[in-house]
């Protein structure tokens, strides 16, 4: 299975099938730019913001999302590649 990472104005976007799970980002991002690991909901990534030159790693712990949002955690564990939109 293939999800999908995107940003739009302050939030984040993941997207499992039919599932989207919406969290509040820096206004400052301006995007995503290469998923460098996916760990079964925690995501290493590169992102550009408005307010820095070049891009910087950053890291995404959907688990900690999830579990606040009273999802099953083995929502992530049939997830094998993450892709940016």
């Amino acid at each position: 299975m293939v999800a999908i990472l995107t940003n739009n104005d302050k939030f984040s976007i993941f997207k499992i099938g039919d599932l989207q799970i919406k969290f509040k980002t820096s206004p400052f991002l301006q995007k995503y730019i290469s998923i460098l690991k996916w760990n079964k909901g925690y995501i290493e990534c590169m992102a550009k913001y408005s307010t820095l030159d070049t891009p910087i790693e950053e890291y995404i712990d959907l688990r900690y999302i999830a579990k606040r949002l009273r999802l099953p955690q083995d929502i992530f564990d049939n997830i094998q590649e993450v892709r940016i939109v």
